[in-house]
Formats: C-alpha cells, structure tokens, sequence
C-alpha cells in the first residue's frame, strides 16, 4: 500500500486477501506496517468509517516494526524477533537486503516455526550426544570398577605369620581401608623379611583417581624388587626413590608419594624405619596408655618420594614390647574438620588411640575411625584413608 492510500481502500485489500499486515510505501521507500485488526477496529467504531476512512494509511501504521537484513545470521534474528514483548510478538518481520531495500514480509510464525524446528534439531543433536556421553561413561565405570577390583586384590589380606624363636612373642595385624573415589591413591604392602621380622610399607600418592593408582601399582613392584634389602628401611625407601624418578622421568606432571617403611623384627624386640614425607606412626605401649609419635631425627628424614633424585633416607630404631601396638596412617585419618574448620588432628588420634587401648586390635581401628567420621562437619571423609596396625602378643 502507499502511505496515501486510505484506510477504506487498505480495508478493501484486506479484504481480498487473508493478510494481517501488508507493506506501506512513499514510493521506493519503506515507512512502516499496518494491521487488518488495527484498521478494523478503527473502521468499526461507532462513526468510524465516517469519520476514519478517507485517513491516510500512513497515520494508522504500527508504532514499531521489525526490520531484518538478509545478512544477519539467523541466531540473531530469532533471537531479536522471539524477544519482542508479548503485544508485537506475533507482528510480521520485513526484511531488506544489504543495501536497504525492501524485500518483502516474513510472517511471524514462519520464523516461529522455524524456531521450533532448530530446537528441535538441536534437542536430537543434545539427546544423541548425550546417549554416546551415558556409553562412554558406563565403559569408564565399568574400566574404573575393574581398576579397583585390582587394587583392592593387591591389598595383602593377612600379614605373614612372625614370631620369635621361642614363641614368646608374635604379630598380628589389621587395616582400614577407606577410599574416597572409585580408586585410590593411598596403599600399604607387606614384605616377609624373615621368620621373625615383617616390613610394612604404606605410601600416599599427591591427588585422587587413576593417575595416583597406577603410581602405587608402580610403588608395589618396587618394593617387591627391593625384598633383598627389606631389613634396612632407609636403604629401601632411597632405592625405590631412585627408581621411582627414572620411571617418571618422562612424563611433564610431576609425581610424587609420601611413604613410609617400618620393620617389626620380635626376636629382636626391635621395630626399624624410615621416612619420606610420610606422617609419624603412633607407638601405643596398652600397658601404660603411653602413645608415642616413631618422630626420625632429622638428618635421616627425606623428602617424598619422586621429588629428588639423589635423596638419602636414614634408618631409625626403636624398641619393641609385648602389647605394644604400632599404627601406621595416612594423612586423611588426620586432615578432617568440623563445621568451625577445626582440624581433627594428631592430638585426637593419639586420644582415640588411649581410650581404646583395652579393645582388641579391630576394635581399637573401628574407634580411630569412628571418631575421626564424627569429628568431621559431613561425617564423612574426604580425603582416602589407610590405617594398619601391628601389635605384638604374648605367644
């Protein structure tokens, strides 16, 4: 229609064709849409043909109109023509070419329905995905779940039977194991060194997940290759560091494991170890209540394992009595806190370890982590945990 063409001829071409808005024009140039609702609802009223319909269209045109440029991408112009408030929602687009030129009208929902096509396209696309996502993900499960079943497999079950020559005094043995992830990071291994000596060997490798998992793998072969000096703690602990780095040496992340080595020798009445970077056992003497920390004087301390090529580990000793109980930890036991951040600690552990001294060795482990669970703001703990025991019992 041209913008000069009144309202009772737009009314007429409204009513030859199904139309809601058509183009008004000054010629060549575009000046706005008008709506076969909105002149029928002027030329409706009461004395509004009368009054209305030799009014030129152009001052019965919309108020805004939207215009889009062939040029645009379609993500905008859906989203330029969907957020539209709800009273133009539905009015017709124009669309000009790159240079401004009217084109033509787009009805509303022709883009509607386009809209609802791509998003339906895009729901298909989201849900293919998704089921090849739920796939990979149950093979991961499933490859995880096996990782841990060979983990836990490696876990020694039962320590290998020690005593002294007269059978006065033996080793029994228990553990926890408390993974926080489907594998875990922390290990312990067993080594028999003799009839009356066993070593114990428990390790934390930096971070969670498969990585840390296949570093302990790797840390129990190592020390299995390592049997033949398993009576000298530092001796090992600086071998398998050696070996660990030449392993690791390739790869761009760094590695590393805090360990710790023990030797309970009961003819001897003596216990050997070493240190890297691992948190100190706890000595319970059930006889007394006495807990004392396996702390290594610092010149035979070293750093964790895989960090420093050359480290040295020095071996300490101490003694070794009957009722004795000798735990071992990693530091999730320790490292766990309430709701006012206030950590569980060393301190409590050895409290847990007084108060259940008189319980046998199960017992006095369930305890330890009981209390350290309750401790913690989400009764739960976050961090892997691995706790053995060693006592020495009257044969």
């Amino acid at each position: 229609m041209e913008a000069g063409d009144t309202l009772e001829a737009v009314h007429k071409r409204f009513a030859k064709h199904e139309f809601e808005f058509m183009l008004v024009m000054e010629g060549e140039r575009f000046v706005g849409l008008c709506e076969r609702q909105k002149i029928g609802m002027v030329l409706g009223a009461r004395f509004g043909f009368a009054m209305h319909s030799r009014q030129p269209v152009r001052e019965a045109m919309l108020p805004e109109t939207t215009v889009i440029r062939t040029n645009q991408p379609l993500s905008e112009v859906l989203s330029l023509t969907c957020s539209r408030p709800d009273k133009s929602l539905y009015d017709d687009v124009v669309l000009v070419d790159a240079q401004g030129a009217v084109l033509g009208v787009i009805f509303s929902r022709t883009l509607v329905r386009l809209q609802n096509g791509l998003l339906q396209e895009k729901i298909q696309e989201l849900e293919n995905k998704q089921r090849e996502l739920n796939k990979k993900n149950e093979q991961m499960e499933g490859d995880l779940n096996l990782a841990r079943e060979i983990q836990l497999s490696m876990l020694p079950t039962q320590i290998a039977e020690v005593s002294d020559g007269g059978r006065n005094l033996k080793l029994r043995c228990q553990h926890r194991y408390v993974s926080a992830g489907v594998v875990s990071g922390d290990f312990f291994h067993f080594l028999k060194i003799s009839d009356s000596a066993v070593g114990i060997f428990i390790c934390d490798v930096m971070g969670h997940g498969v990585r840390s998992a296949f570093v302990t793998a790797m840390l129990r072969g190592l020390v299995e290759e390592m049997r033949l000096v398993g009576n000298d703690p530092g001796e090992l602990l600086t071998r398998v560091n050696t070996e660990m780095l030449s392993i690791l040496k390739p790869t761009d992340s760094p590695l590393y494991a805090t360990a710790y080595y023990l030797v309970a020798d009961v003819a001897r009445r003596e216990i050997r170890y070493a240190k890297a970077g691992h948190p100190d056992p706890l000595l319970l003497r059930r006889a007394t209540g006495e807990v004392i920390s396996l702390e290594c004087p610092k010149s035979t301390k070293g750093p964790a394992l895989g960090l420093v090529r050359n480290a040295k580990y020095g071996t300490c000793e101490s003694t070794l009595e009957a009722q004795d109980v000798v735990l071992l930890f990693t530091d999730g036991i320790s490292e766990v806190f309430d709701a006012n951040d206030k950590e569980f600690g060393l301190g409590n552990l050895t409290a847990a370890l007084k108060t259940g001294r008189k319980l046998p060795l199960d017992g006095l482990l369930d305890g330890v982590l009981v209390a350290s669970q309750n401790h913690s703001a989400t009764k739960s703990f976050d961090d892997d945990v691995c706790l053995v025991a060693l006592e020495a019992v009257p044969g």
